[in-house]
This record gives C-alpha cells, sequence and structure tokens, in this order.
C-alpha cells in the first residue's frame, strides 16, 4: 500500500498549548480514535543518541479492541509532553467521519529551531475516488488555515519532508496538492497563481491559495503545464 500525506510548516514553536489544539480541532471535524479500526499511537525520539527515560510510558501501542475512545487522546498527548517535544515525534491513527471515511495518521515532526512539520498521512487505498480525495484535501485545507502554516504541499512514501526554508520550498516545483500563506502568495504572484490552469485553485479565506494540480494523487500530464505557467522548468 503506497503512503500518501499532506505536510505542513509551522515556525511558531512547538507547545503544549498547539499540541492540544491540533486533536481538538481534529476532533471537531470528524476525527475518532479507535472507532472502525484498531487505534495506535507511537512516540519516539528523533535523536537515537538520547536514551528513554521516562518509565511506565508505552511508546508505541495498539488497541486491541475496535471501540471508540477517542477521550483516550488526552492520555496519548499528557504522555507525549512528558518528553522533549523539541526532540520527539509524535504519530496517531485516527478515523475520519465525514463526506467520506478514511484512516488517517497525524504526525507532529519537530524540525530545528523549535520549529515544526505537521502531516496528515493516509494511502491510496483510502483515497481511491475522488470524493475521498478531495474529502481528505478539503481536512487539510481547514487545517491549513486555523493553524496559518506557512505552507504546505503533498508527498508519496517515497518523497522526503518539505523544505524548512521558504526559499528552498518555492525553488521546489509544486506537488499534486499545495498550499501557500499570504506572503508566499504575494511572492509568487496572486495572479499569477489563481490563473493556473489546474484542477482547483481556490482563494483562502485568510488570504492564502490552495492549488490542486489533479486528483490523482500519483501525478498526471497535467502537472507539466502547472509547472510551465509557474515559471519552472518540466524535467
Amino acid at each position: 500500500m503506497i503512503d500518501w500525506k499532506i505536510q505542513f510548516y509551522y515556525d511558531r514553536g512547538i507547545d503544549s498549548v498547539f499540541i492540544h489544539k491540533l486533536f481538538y480541532f481534529l476532533v471537531s471535524k470528524g476525527a475518532q480514535y479507535n472507532c472502525k479500526h484498531e487505534g495506535y499511537y507511537q512516540i519516539f525520539p528523533k535523536s537515537q543518541k538520547k536514551p528513554v527515560t521516562i518509565e511506565n510510558i508505552e511508546l508505541s501501542h495498539m488497541e486491541k479492541e475496535v471501540k471508540c475512545t477517542t477521550e483516550k487522546l488526552a492520555e496519548i498527548i499528557d504522555s507525549y509532553l512528558k518528553f522533549d517535544i523539541k526532540d520527539t515525534i509524535l504519530g496517531v491513527h485516527l478515523d475520519f467521519f465525514g463526506e467520506a471515511n478514511f484512516l488517517f495518521n497525524t504526525t507532529i515532526y519537530p524540525v530545528k529551531d523549535n520549529k515544526l512539520i505537521v502531516y496528515l498521512q493516509t494511502n491510496l487505498y483510502e483515497i481511491s475516488d475522488e470524493k475521498s480525495f478531495l474529502t481528505f484535501v478539503n481536512l487539510c485545507k481547514e487545517l491549513f488555515v486555523k493553524f496559518s502554516f506557512i505552507y504546505g504541499q503533498s508527498r508519496s512514501q517515497y518523497e522526503g519532508i518539505i523544505p524548512t526554508d521558504i526559499d528552498e520550498f518555492l525553488k521546489e516545483r509544486p506537488n499534486i496538492v499545495n498550499f501557500y500563506s499570504r506572503p508566499l502568495v504575494d511572492k509568487i504572484g496572486r495572479e499569477k497563481l489563481l490563473s493556473t490552469p489546474a484542477f482547483k485553485v481556490e482563494e483562502l479565506e485568510n488570504g492564502g491559495v490552495m492549488l490542486i494540480v489533479c486528483t490523482e494523487p500519483l501525478g498526471c500530464d497535467n502537472i507539466y503545464e502547472v509547472w510551465r505557467h509557474l515559471g519552472y522548468k518540466s524535467l
């Protein structure tokens, strides 16, 4: 099964308030824990040189029984916050119930200077039809607006973490799904972005722009036209 994710860059520092707000928001939009698939989470340090010294905390756990226990998210977050969250990754599998239902993973991935990559990851089976694909992307769009991320972009399992430098990010060609905050839209050119020949270009309420090249997660011929329009080389 091929994994597929949308990653966001957050530059205002990771803290407990942000973590709680993030999961509360996802639940308010239709995410549940251990409701259709077995609930699962992982907590692990980025640096393997640092030993895990906190006792009585499960670093990797799968629920034995599928039984809605969304309230357990509070316990999972509390366990995570006992670690140095500037150097520790959290991943939680959630079920989403909305216009389409799917399993996805929410990952908190700290990077240098107390910045953060947040990503929602699913797999191609879960978003195999256009309705499911767009429901997943719409959830990501709402997340992008709510937390004022700087930018975001889709990635397959064969592609790494998005750059954490704005200039480096803008050097990369757009992927299937892309999110730009207002400052990046102004830098690229609002009219240029809005006139992109893509499946969907949406101006967001916070002044940002969402660009969906097509509804095929692994790519489509139209992406070359999008690259040329935005001034990127096709190859």
